[in-house]
């Protein structure tokens, strides 16, 4: 059904695309950048109850910040994935708190407890940037799916004494023009329709699409530990997103749990990430990268925006 509605949604953009091809675009774009509606479950709620919740505007956006743990402590800044809240942290944000860190989440536009918005991967990076601006340097950040994409373009042009050790990025994809791809197809946009969305996107971000070539900028992550945590069932982010990163990430470790799926919510994946933050230590049966992609090569420049 939900397949139906996305083909009938996309007909009716491409039909009204003829006769107003402006408004057209401008509202795919927001359909494209308006998360689905946030829903809360009660032990989330629980949980979130137990966190200091600031609501504050950051990088222009209204959010809800979440703290646990002294503030004094090493922090670990938690970004999570399209549609989520930070009540995804529940299982991660006590064992973080028993390692001694001061943790925190929040709850970007049209998120959780967040009012309702709009966001994108430079919006979202930019909300990451002034949260490490305002309580960094991070000892960590450990990041899911949009989050981990988001988190990874915050670095740049963040001075590296605001980066952390160490990161974890868990089902995130590594280059923007394929999502925009797959919105296409889902929709069944016209190609006419989709490159104006793609021009106008270019217009505001102040980049090509193929600058958010996510993997490629992690080529310059050599000072960061970094694990990749990817299961080859995952039917949201495809495996081969993981494998990009770990072409190009210097020094990354790549571990591949077949169970999980996308959201990769068990426990003994939470352990292997909570030992990797708090301890840098990995499981046996990750890979890890000896040889990526050299920082110099001039495409890793080009799309890095060097």
């Amino acid at each position: 059904m939900e397949q139906i509605i996305r083909k009938f949604t996309g007909l009716g953009l491409n039909m009204w695309s003829l006769a107003a091809p402006q408004s057209a675009t401008e509202a795919a774009i927001r359909l494209f950048a308006t998360p689905p509606k946030p829903t809360v479950r009660h032990k989330e709620r629980i949980f979130l109850d137990t966190a200091l919740q600031i609501r504050r505007k950051v990088a222009g956006q209204e959010i809800v910040e979440y703290h646990w743990g002294d503030s004094n402590a090493p922090l670990v800044l938690l970004s999570y994935g399209w549609g989520y809240n930070a009540g995804r942290w529940r299982h991660f944000v006590p064992e973080l708190l028993k390692a001694g860190f001061h943790v925190l989440a929040y709850d970007p536009p049209g998120h959780g407890l967040a009012p309702r918005g709009q966001l994108t991967i430079p919006l979202n990076a930019a909300i990451i940037r002034t949260l490490l601006e305002d309580y960094g340097p991070a000892e960590a950040i450990l990041a899911h799916s949009f989050g981990g994409s988001s988190s990874v373009y915050a670095l740049q042009n963040l001075p590296g004494y605001l980066h952390p050790t160490r990161m974890a990025v868990m089902a995130s994809f590594s280059f923007a023009p394929r999502v925009f791809l797959e919105h296409q197809q889902a929709l069944g946009l016209w190609p006419s329709l989709y490159w104006r969305i793609v021009r106008n996107f270019e217009q505001h971000a102040g980049h090509p699409l193929d600058h958010y070539d996510f993997a490629m900028m992690t080529a310059d992550f050599s000072h960061i530990e970094g694990l990749l945590v990817h299961s080859p069932g995952d039917n949201v982010t495809p495996y081969a997103e993981a494998r990009r990163y770990f072409d190009f990430w210097p020094g990354s470790c790549l571990f591949s749990p077949q169970e999980g799926g996308h959201h990769l919510g068990t426990a003994s994946i939470t352990q292997v990430v909570v030992k990797f933050i708090s301890e840098g230590k990995t499981p046996a049966e990750a890979e890890r990268q000896e040889q990526p992609v050299p920082a110099g090569h001039e495409l890793v420049r080009y799309f890095a925006g060097m």
